[in-house]
């Protein structure tokens, strides 16, 4: 069985990953890109607004969103 590299690593992340879109935090305004991840558990996950601490998007499986904060609001 052979290991992988840290090269090999992160193109398996890559593969469990696929950026879908841009989202807009309906409180704040802070903009995130947005990844789909493929989870090993299903349970329920929260997405948490890094500027305003506001739950964004709830979801329940093994499909999941990776937010990625990309700009902040000015007032913030």
């Amino acid at each position: 069985m052979r290991s992988l590299s840290a090269h090999g690593l992160a193109m398996a992340d890559q593969l469990r990953q696929s950026s879908i879109d841009e989202f807009q935090c309906g409180r704040c305004g802070a903009v995130y890109d947005v990844a789909i991840t493929h989870l090993a558990l299903r349970a329920n996950y929260d997405a948490i607004c890094n500027v305003c601490q506001k739950v964004m998007n709830e979801w329940h499986g093994t499909v999941g969103r990776a937010y990625t904060l990309k700009s902040q609001p000015a007032h913030a």
